[in-house]
């Protein structure tokens, strides 16, 4: 149980941070500062509503994974 329990876990550590970086920045960044005219995209749902709340459900079975893993003996 154990290992299959790490096996998600280590799946889940290598796709949240592609998720995270998949999704839109909601501020224009460092580039707006420095003079960059960066174009005002902004989207009421649609793909990146959907993003947010696949990354939110991945980051809690991520945190919930963790602590199993203390809890399962080996």
């Amino acid at each position: 149980m154990f290992w299959i329990v790490l096996v998600f876990f280590i799946l889940l550590s290598a796709l949240l941070p592609v998720i995270i970086l998949m999704q839109e920045p909601k501020q224009p960044g460092l580039g707006e500062g420095l003079g960059g005219g960066a174009a005002d995209f902004s989207t009421t749902g649609g793909v990146a509503s959907g993003l947010h709340r696949l990354t939110i459900y991945i980051g809690v079975i991520w945190g919930l994974l963790a602590l199993l893993l203390q809890i399962i003996p080996r």
